[in-house]
């Protein structure tokens, strides 16, 4: 089987409520799509979730990107996957996304040429499903309290709040929240580099005494890991790293200055599947947990994550929520079970998903 042709569209996926963090408001997400045309009929699908405040990237950027990749891509075998994303890695660093969209649709290709789903590729299901949680945007603190309870009611356990305007309206969020759903609600708290420093952060933390926090992802920003790391000793709370953890490199830099207690992987920033389990094996290594983050994206993105999830056994929570809100979403096939709130992998080959 041979790659015949790399086809690149804007992939712009519509939300139904905006996505407010720290550095920005998203009603919509500028995306790309990938496709890898084979000799056998055959299509690879691939999804680069861009963000330059993230990623480094933006939508106009990653389809450069992937036009450029048709360079090494056509003519080469989908199977020898493993020099073609090093050559990737090369070719097109500084754009993790577009790598993670060719990882992917690399996958899909093999799975379907095997008849398997990629997990089984990835080494079988370690795992039936996988829980998720819902996200609650930032903004007034009535308004995220009445998003709160509504999934509360629906039955969900654990909530993933995105805070980091300032310290006080967070405690004002939080307060309310708190009041609204009740004590047994976990919370997991998502600063987005809005504390900014070691000095806010800890004091911030300290304010939060008694509401019974899981972790706080990212307060500071993102290129203070001596900040990352001070709020680590200095606190019981878990502190994750997000926008501070890209890569392999990265990962064994937090581990190897107890930076962070926890890092949240997303296949967006660390350019795919491949790269991702390195960097889960430097975090098991050093004894971090990780959770498997998401960027929003759609049934493709989401399906990939989702393999690569229930494939990795130490990986304690996933946050593949995309296909939930997205109102346009181009394909079918990643499937939640609402009552549960548990995403459940295909067992169809590749990925698993079509496009509309």
């Amino acid at each position: 089987m041979r790659i015949t042709a790399v086809e690149v569209t804007p992939l712009d996926l519509h939300l139904q409520t905006a996505l407010t963090v720290a550095y920005g408001s998203y009603p919509s997400l500028e995306y790309a799509l990938l496709k890898l045309h084979t000799d056998e009929g055959l299509i690879g699908l691939g999804e680069a979730a861009s963000d330059p405040a993230v990623t480094g990237e933006t939508q106009a950027g990653v389809i450069r990107a992937l036009q450029r990749a048709a360079a090494f891509l056509v003519g080469s075998d989908p199977f020898d996957s493993e020099s073609l994303v090093v050559h990737a890695l090369r070719e097109l660093a500084g754009y993790p996304a577009a790598i993670a969209a060719i990882d992917m649709a690399l996958y899909d290709l093999m799975g379907q040429a095997l008849r398997a789903p990629v997990h089984r590729l990835l080494g079988g299901k370690a795992r039936p499903a996988a829980a998720l949680y819902p996200v609650i945007p930032l903004d007034e603190p009535a308004t995220m309290a009445a998003m709160s309870q509504r999934f509360v009611e629906l039955g969900a356990t654990v909530l993933k709040v995105k805070l980091g305007s300032s310290p006080a309206d967070d405690l004002a969020r939080l307060t309310t929240i708190r009041h609204v759903v009740g004590s047994d609600i976990r919370l997991r708290l998502d600063i987005n580099q809005g504390w900014r420093d070691a000095a806010t952060t800890l004091a911030t933390i300290d304010a939060l005494r008694g509401f019974a926090i899981d972790w706080i992802e990212q307060p500071v920003a993102a290129h203070d890991l001596a900040g990352l790391a001070a709020v680590s000793a200095a606190v019981d709370i878990p502190i994750m790293a997000d926008e501070s953890c890209h890569g392999p490199e990265a990962a064994l830099q937090i581990a190897c200055t107890h930076a962070a207690d926890m890092i949240n992987i997303k296949l967006m920033k660390c350019g795919g599947i491949r790269q991702a389990v390195r960097m889960l094996a430097i975090a098991d290594a050093a004894g971090l947990p990780c959770i498997l983050g998401s960027m929003g994206e759609s049934s493709i993105g989401s399906a990939a994550g989702l393999h690569f999830m229930v494939a990795n056994p130490s990986l304690v929570a996933c946050e593949l929520l995309g296909p939930l809100f997205i109102t346009n979403d181009p394909a079918t096939g990643y499937q939640v079970d609402m009552t549960t709130f548990q995403a459940i992998p295909s067992d169809a080959p590749g990925l698993g998903v079509q496009l509309r």
